[in-house]
């Protein structure tokens, strides 16, 4: 990987587009590759949205386990993986 966020992929994406020579391009089907893009842009919107859940539930004096057990995962896997991010807001 390297480094950069989705949007400048994007935006450097696009000015090679820009840039490039129309007879050098073949025609391609894309649509598995949007619903990719589509897909991970879901997840992260779902990811901002369950560690906003998670801060509330916290707030709400919930515990580790209560929170690992609606994720599906251990309290302990919770705890790694929300509590750095749930405790900074």
């Amino acid at each position: 990987m390297t480094g950069k966020s989705r949007a400048e992929r994007a935006a450097a994406l696009e000015e090679w587009a820009d840039n490039v020579n129309p007879e050098d391009l073949t025609t391609a089907d894309t649509e598995c590759l949007r619903t990719i893009a589509e897909l991970a842009e879901r997840r992260d919107e779902i990811d901002d949205e369950l560690l906003e859940a998670v801060r509330a539930a916290r707030r709400a004096n919930r515990t580790w386990s209560e929170i690992g057990a609606m994720l599906g995962v251990s309290k302990q896997a919770a705890q790694r993986k929300y509590g750095p991010l749930a405790a900074a807001s």
